[in-house]
């Protein structure tokens, strides 16, 4: 558990600040043909209790439910143990402080007295699919805002974008153009 949330963690801090920013990492030597089912793992909230807008409970029942879609869609069957694949996530907000020289301004361009500062929260979700060995299978990498009235929607779209590409299908033969 450690491990995970301290991997985690690190990656909710690298990530870029762009809005609605999705990375998506899979297994590129993976054979996704061989699973049929998922269940859940290990979670995190890493936002501090004292700054959450959204109930714990809430914020889990938001994540499970859009993965959950996401997946049963894509043909894998949820079960409540030893699935094939284990999802486990980590989503939360972390305090962030932009800063930037302001530039010549009046001054000269080695004045770097002139300092311009934004604090600000920044969500994020990332959303891990390992198989039974522990291997990572896909990952979701996203920031969102956890914030506003619509963060359930954007938690939502966050992981059809992450899953967009995720497929049990066997790949299509790409037929061979005769010369």
């Amino acid at each position: 558990m450690l491990r995970f949330t301290n991997t985690a963690f690190a990656i909710l801090i690298s990530i870029s600040v762009l809005a609605q920013d999705v990375k998506i990492e899979p297994n590129k030597t993976a054979d996704f043909t061989k699973f049929k089912t998922f269940t859940f793992g290990e979670s995190e909230i890493i936002t501090p209790k004292d700054r959450r807008l959204v109930d714990e409970d809430v914020m889990n029942m938001w994540v499970k439910g859009a993965i959950t879609n996401e997946l049963t869609q894509k043909g894998l069957t949820k079960l409540d143990s030893a699935g094939d694949l284990t999802v486990s996530y980590i989503v939360g907000t972390v305090a962030l402080t932009e800063s930037s020289y302001l530039g010549p301004m009046g001054v000269s361009p080695t004045d770097r007295s002139q300092v311009w500062n934004r604090e600000f929260d920044q969500g994020n979700l990332v959303v891990d699919l390992h198989d039974r060995s522990n291997i990572l299978m896909w990952r979701i990498v996203g920031t969102l805002n956890t914030t506003t009235p619509d963060a359930q929607r954007t938690i939502e779209e966050l992981v059809t974008i992450g899953y967009k590409k995720f497929s049990i299908d066997p790949p299509k033969n790409k037929k061979k153009k005769k010369k």
